[in-house]
């Protein structure tokens, strides 16, 4: 049976909260096995075999429509319709990381396999990779925050203070409240040696933002920003700053420096075939960006929404080829494009489709039209660019090859 990765990550957690992946002889009523599956899966024999247990259960999860673009609770849940449909949210990160050991092909118990599996999701073989700290501030970590941590301990293990989860009301964005940011606290940070060590750390995320996932960082009182690279570093002053240089040293990071990256985009690489990208829809406004969280989304935010007039015409991004086109679940009316380098562009929501499976389209030709089907709160096109399978940022992507959305 040929699946996907994912589809793994998705079994696995299901066997972890069905089971604690044991090959249990029996259960509530008459479930069996590794999935705990009942009698309508089929034969005794066969529930209680893992690997035909496994067989049936990734059967159920081919024939689900759309379970690649659902998050790995719902998939489980579609196939499985527990009691408690949340239930496998808590070991969707030991699943990924038994994956990603496996894929690795690492030996067991070695420092290779504990690298892989601590750092399952953080992104591709282009990223940054360091072993655990064992720090409780490494829980509830995005998978991109997770490895700026872990890499600036392994480079400055004299930074014994990291911070990470915490609420910061004050902030302008709720990177450090959903996992996506890192504050290193810096020793002596008032001496000349404090600052120059600051300023490596903070150049040190700047010049690696690819391999880290760096959105922005801020060092005493100065900011660089992915958004805004061509300007370096710039001073944190003037009332419409989005950082403060006031006499408080915590505030104006005089004493930490602040790392916000994306969330799960560390490695990806930014390479397209098809020219210089169009903004999908000509008159818009974001109405929601990539990495967002809230209960709009089962994860959080994977795209760029462009909110607009229902019927108003959606543009393709990129030239390419129609790989897919039909309802995609919380998605709604989905297209999806896929230029000559494999960056495929998703645009969601849609009011109507224009264009087939099989079409070649090129970058500014109407493919569809602004709606609201699926899961929306109002008529816009969801803007989604996957690079190597993975969501990357549609603002960053797009900005950094000279359209800004």
């Amino acid at each position: 049976m040929s699946l996907p990765g994912q589809a793994a990550v998705i079994g696995i957690a299901t066997a972890l909260q069905e089971s604690s992946l044991k090959n249990l002889p029996g259960g509530d009523r008459d479930s069996v096995g590794l999935f705990q599956q009942r009698a309508g899966w089929g034969s005794y024999t066969d529930r209680a075999d893992p690997k035909q247990s496994a067989r049936l259960f990734f059967q159920a999860l081919k024939k689900t429509r759309g379970w690649e673009l659902m998050s790995v609770t719902a998939a489980a849940q579609a196939v499985q319709r527990s009691a408690f449909p949340d239930a496998y949210t808590k070991f969707e990160k030991t699943a990924a990381g038994l994956v990603a050991t496996f894929q690795s092909h690492a030996e067991p118990g070695t420092a290779q396999a504990q690298i892989m599996a601590g750092s399952a999701m953080c992104g591709t073989g282009a990223a940054q990779s360091c072993p655990t700290t064992g720090m409780p501030v490494e829980a509830g970590l995005t998978p991109d925050a997770l490895r700026v941590l872990r890499c600036t301990k392994q480079h400055w293990p004299q930074v014994t203070s990291l911070g990470g989860i915490g609420d910061r009301p004050s902030n302008v964005d709720r990177d450090h409240q959903e996992g996506r940011a890192i504050d290193a606290m810096i020793p002596n940070c008032h001496t000349d040696i404090g600052r120059k060590l600051g300023k490596t750390v903070a150049d040190w995320a700047v010049a690696n933002r690819q391999r880290l996932g760096v959105k922005y960082v801020i060092w005493n009182a100065h900011i660089w920003n992915v958004a805004r690279a061509k300007e370096g570093w710039r001073a944190c002053a003037g009332p419409n700053a989005s950082c403060y240089s006031g006499p408080d040293d915590t505030a104006a990071h005089r004493d930490h420096v602040h790392i916000s990256v994306y969330g799960n985009q560390a490695g990806q690489t930014s390479t397209t075939n098809s020219g210089t990208p169009v903004l999908p829809v000509d008159h818009y406004t974001i109405s929601a960006t990539f990495g967002q969280c809230s209960s709009h989304w089962a994860n959080c935010h994977t795209g760029l929404d462009f909110a607009a007039a229902t019927s108003t015409p959606i543009h393709a991004t990129l030239s390419g080829i129609v790989v897919w086109t039909g309802w995609g679940g919380a998605y709604g009316n989905l297209t999806k494009v896929q230029d000559a380098g494999g960056v495929q562009t998703w645009y969601a929501h849609q009011s109507a489709i224009t264009v087939k499976e099989g079409d070649t389209v090129t970058a500014g030709q109407t493919i569809g039209r602004v709606g609201a089907t699926g899961n929306t709160t109002g008529p816009h096109v969801h803007l989604e660019i996957r690079v190597a399978g993975t969501p990357v940022d549609p603002d960053q992507w797009l900005t950094t090859r000279g359209v800004k959305p």
